[in-house]
């Protein structure tokens, strides 16, 4: 309360200065003080503010984005457990509670009084493979809720190494087979389970492939669904032939692959598509390991 007290004196004492001196202060046009304005922080440090609500994350690129002071403001992690490195932001207060950065689950809580920019990093707890930059310039402003996404080959490096928790307890609330049902069946309605992420197909990942000479089946430019256990590739498949092709989903086997259907339709006139689901098991990559040179190389 003492120091709170101390700063509303201060400020009074400045308002009160400022008044006496108010014939010596030249009068700044409307026009420049709105110019003034629209001029943002970064642009001291070199980057653009990024006023949208839904940012693509790249591990190792900063993003700036403006955030309400004196309010909490809501930042939506794609991980599971995210962890906060920072330098300008206290995560803790004296009574041992959340303080300026508070953690409930994916989502990362910032409240601040500063007036300058304050800057964190987040990554999944328990591992520094991949960490979110962002700089948080606060404003007079509304409350805040900020969605960070990871860009696809991101997003797929990360649920090889990891998964998702939240997958993964939606996984195991269910039979096996039911489980890769529901997922297919959501799909063809255009729902995405509890846990899961959707994004175009990454150019590191290993795509299915569906053999038959009649039939063009196209999983580079489609989509992957990424679970804990569970992956999704979504491809189109077309007709390619001047007869019809009866769609058979044995033609996508292979030891990688759980299941494979086909929706609308798994008979194809010449020249229509339709859309391939392949689910494919997660192979999780194994902890580093560090080789010894031999001595006779």
């Amino acid at each position: 309360m003492k120091k709170k007290f101390v700063l509303t004196l201060a400020a009074w004492a400045v308002f009160h200065t400022a008044g006496a001196y108010a014939d010596l202060i030249p009068v700044v046009p409307a026009k420049v003080l709105a110019e003034a304005r629209g001029k943002s922080v970064s642009s001291v440090a070199g980057a653009g503010i990024n006023e949208n609500t839904i940012l693509t994350m790249t591990p190792g690129v900063n993003q700036v984005i403006p955030v309400a002071i004196n309010h909490a403001n809501r930042i939506v992690t794609p991980f599971s457990y995210p962890e906060v490195t920072s330098t300008t932001l206290s995560s803790v207060n004296s009574q041992g509670e959340c303080s300026e950065v508070c953690i409930k689950d994916n989502v990362v809580y910032v409240a601040t009084s500063r007036d300058h920019p304050v800057t964190m990093f987040i990554t999944e707890k328990g591992s520094e493979a991949q960490a979110l930059s962002v700089t948080m310039v606060p404003r007079k402003i509304p409350p805040r809720e900020v969605f960070l996404k990871l860009d696809d080959d991101t997003l797929f490096n990360n649920h090889t190494t990891y998964g998702n928790k939240k997958a993964e307890v939606w996984e195991r609330s269910q039979p096996y087979l039911e489980t890769i049902r529901t997922i297919f069946r959501g799909l063809a309605l255009g729902d995405i389970p509890q846990g899961y992420a959707l994004g175009k197909t990454p150019r590191a990942a290993e795509l299915p492939r569906c053999d038959h000479p009649s039939l063009e089946v196209d999983f580079a430019k489609g989509q992957f669904l990424s679970g804990h256990n569970i992956n999704v590739f979504v491809g189109v498949a077309t007709n390619t032939s001047n007869q019809p092709v009866e769609f058979k989903e044995s033609w996508c086997g292979s030891w990688e692959v759980a299941a494979a259907a086909v929706w609308p339709r798994n008979l194809l006139m010449p020249g229509e598509k339709t859309e391939v689901f392949v689910a494919t098991k997660q192979k999780r990559a194994g902890a580093a390991v560090t080789k010894r040179r031999s001595l006779l190389d």
